[in-house]
């Protein structure tokens, strides 16, 4: 077990006229599909003349336009790292500002973080959330939070507060979790084109980048989700043991594991495995969530609300739904109030 940590201040809250600029950088992306139609998508500005977006906004394209500054400009090339799902857009009279690109592990859990984006491919938004989740995956750190976004902002930016792009906005997870990701920045430095690396526009055949692959070939924090959906705990602790195997020092998979623990009612396993899973990451938020949950539901009410004390000083909401959770793990069945 561990010994429960301090209040942590709560981070301020981002204010919107902070990102006015970035929307200069930000662009609609518009690519004309071979066989007829638009797809819509959204891009970045992270070079001069160099507009970073999804491959998969621009799959099946004949011809791309990008829309900013109050008009179209054409795209004359492009550069894909399709199993990453990153695409450069060489737009040779685009002036646009490009942004600035985040470092290597600079993000934290619970770090406020804003989405720009074009909704459904037209007006562009700005969304405010946290980081939920940093997902290991061919050495960089796939990126979970709550700032939602919608399919035309595919490739859009997430920022945090000082508007340093930290993520390349990508898929989302279906259902009530309403977790958003984000590729990390480190593969847009990586796969940036050099002059000769271009090629002429043309459709990428085939191309399925790592998260809409066959569950198999899925990365592990893909492949809990469902099981944990369909209470299929055994598979899901299987599942974990392999992936701590696969990633010693990521907590994630011990949190997972401490919630398919608790879902059994082994409590007592549940505490340990959240406890090591606090020691690798100690503001992991959902952590702490299921920490005082296993708590509660071993009738050890200080220790819970140290735990829930100790996630309100990062994450009041997250903390707020906590405790109406662990206030009905106390309600009486005739739902009357204890005293």
């Amino acid at each position: 077990m561990i010994a429960l940590a301090p209040l942590a201040r709560a981070a301020p809250a981002l204010q919107p006229g902070s990102f006015v600029a970035l929307q200069a950088s930000v662009v609609r992306v518009e690519a004309t599909r071979e066989r007829g139609g638009v797809s819509l998508g959204t891009g970045v500005t992270v070079a001069p003349a160099i507009v970073v977006t999804n491959c998969h906004v621009m799959r099946d394209a004949s011809t791309i336009r990008i829309s900013g500054g109050g008009r179209m400009w054409e795209v004359a090339e492009q550069h894909a790292d399709v199993n990453h799902d990153v695409c450069f857009l060489h737009v040779p009279d685009w002036r646009g500002p490009a942004v600035a690109l985040g470092e290597r592990d600079a993000l934290e859990l619970g770090q406020p973080v804003a989405a720009i984006g074009f909704t459904g491919g037209m007006g562009m938004s700005l969304k405010f959330g946290n980081v939920r989740a940093l997902h290991v995956l061919d050495g960089e750190r796939i990126i979970e939070s709550d700032t939602a976004f919608t399919s035309g902002a595919s490739g859009g930016g997430l920022f945090d507060s000082t508007g340093t792009l930290v993520g390349l906005l990508t898929f989302r997870s279906r259902g009530e979790t309403g977790a958003y990701y984000a590729l990390p920045v480190g593969w847009i430095r990586q796969a940036l084109p050099t002059a000769r690396q271009w090629d002429a526009i043309h459709p990428l055949h085939d191309a399925m980048p790592f998260w809409q692959r066959d569950v198999a070939t899925l990365p592990y924090f893909m492949r809990a989700p469902p099981l944990y959906a369909e209470g299929r705990w055994d598979e899901l602790i299987e599942l974990t043991e392999r992936w701590s195997a696969s990633e010693p020092r990521d907590p994630e998979p011990l949190r997972v594991r401490g919630d398919a623990l608790r879902k059994m009612d082994r409590n007592d396993s549940a505490v340990a495995s959240y406890s090591e899973a606090l020691r690798i990451a100690p503001k992991d938020a959902r952590a702490w969530y299921g920490l005082a949950l296993a708590y509660a539901g071993l009738g050890d009410v200080a220790a819970s609300e140290r735990a829930e004390s100790t996630l309100a000083g990062f994450d009041p909401a997250l903390a707020t739904r906590l405790h109406g959770e662990v206030e009905g793990l106390h309600r009486p069945a005739d739902g009357s109030a204890q005293h």
